[in-house]
């Protein structure tokens, strides 16, 4: 597979200065290409924020190092967005209005970006989310494109979809309950794509329940779920309350397997859960798993000195499409670069390779299996069951 040289650059911490010696221009500083960033950087998931941008600013740097884009210096300005619609809204039109960025990168919640798109759409400016995975983060309720909007991560119903599979083709589980977030888009969504896959391929479904966040106290729906037995649990939330489900969830007795998605995958994980989710399974990009994303994982933790969250990789990749596109135009223009996103059909960056579908802007990539065991998260592999082919 062909790899993006300017990837490499910044997985070795190279400058292509360096490499290319005379050939080498000066950095046009007063006339700059500027990147703008929505996310939480406050609030409980800050972690997820920070990193994103973090992983946007160091890529930035190393570009600006190696000549910039089109020899003009990259600029990172990243507004927090709290996690919240219209706050992330309000981000986005200012970095739009007021600083005049060429594209946005972020967010990683769909709630966020779902909002955003119509905003978009209207402001002309691409954004491209992060880990936002629901299908009406780029199309609308009647599956019209959002032409502004896209999105580095895969969707809602191929996670689902891949999380029911394997619990029943690999784990040979046969009955399972769901709980969900009712006021969360990526909850109810994931969760209803993982209990139909599980249910097309044979299994059943003995117990559904609805919370929300912030209720921290889950039991009356756990025990609902307990005297049901189930096999497998499917827990689509965010790390913070799987974690407080998986304690309460033992507390009550119930002994089957937990499932989840990439709300789970944090460093946090393990400590949060006190062991409540030994022997149990999340879906998530490969993260630092693969090669280039170690070797940058590496280098993010010299630049920051703070644990590695796989935001970093967005936040970089994010950058990385966004400099393609500028140069294959020729132009920073926000709809120059909105077309050529569009025509995606090769980008290899640190969470791997990907092509976009241009009639629904969602990326072609691969997705992974985690499982928790001997008290930590261990990478099983990438997952591709025989009926997705």
């Amino acid at each position: 597979m062909k790899k993006n040289v300017a990837v490499f650059a910044a997985v070795l911490g190279l400058s292509l200065s360096t490499l290319s010696g005379a050939f080498a221009q000066e950095l046009d500083t007063e006339n700059p290409i500027k990147i703008g960033y929505v996310g939480a950087l406050s609030g409980d998931t800050a972690l997820w924020g920070q990193a994103g941008l973090n992983g946007m600013e160091l890529t930035a740097k190393q570009i600006n190092e190696d000549g910039g884009i089109l020899g003009r210096e990259v600029q990172v300005i990243g507004l927090d967005g709290k996690g919240a619609p219209d706050d992330s809204v309000t981000a986005y039109k200012k970095l739009v209005e007021e600083e005049g960025v060429s594209a946005v990168v972020g967010t990683n919640f769909s709630s966020c970006n779902i909002a955003i798109a119509a905003v978009a759409d209207e402001l002309e400016v691409p954004v491209i989310a992060t880990a936002a995975s629901n299908e009406l983060v780029t199309v609308d309720a009647d599956g019209k494109l959002h032409p502004y909007s896209f999105r580095l991560c895969f969707i809602d119903s191929y996670m689902g979809y891949l999380a029911g599979s394997y619990a029943y083709n690999e784990l040979g589980l046969k009955t399972c309950a769901l709980i969900t977030d009712v006021t969360d888009s990526y909850s109810t969504s994931v969760g209803q794509y993982m209990v139909d896959t599980f249910t097309e391929l044979g299994g059943e479904l003995v117990a559904s329940e609805e919370a929300q966040n912030g209720d921290n106290d889950f039991r009356a729906q756990l025990t609902k779920i307990a005297a049901a037995q189930p096999d497998v649990l499917f827990i689509p939330w965010n790390y913070e309350n799987v974690c407080l489900i998986a304690q309460q969830a033992r507390e009550l007795g119930i002994e089957g397997v937990f499932f989840g998605a990439d709300g789970w995958d944090t460093t946090e994980l393990i400590e949060l859960s006190n062991g409540a989710l030994e022997g149990c399974y999340y879906v998530s990009r490969p993260g630092f798993n693969l090669p280039e994303a170690a070797a940058y994982g590496e280098v993010y933790q010299e630049e920051y000195n703070v644990a590695l969250e796989a935001e970093c990789l967005y936040g970089n990749d994010g950058v990385m499409w966004i400099k393609q596109a500028i140069e294959a135009a020729g132009s920073d223009d926000p709809t120059a670069i909105r077309d050529q996103l569009e025509a995606t059909t090769s980008f290899d960056g640190l969470l791997g390779h990907m092509s976009i579908d241009p009639a629904t802007h969602n990326p072609s990539r691969d997705a992974a299996i985690f499982e928790v065991k001997d008290d930590e998260v261990q990478y099983v592999g990438i997952y591709e069951p025989e009926q997705s082919k």
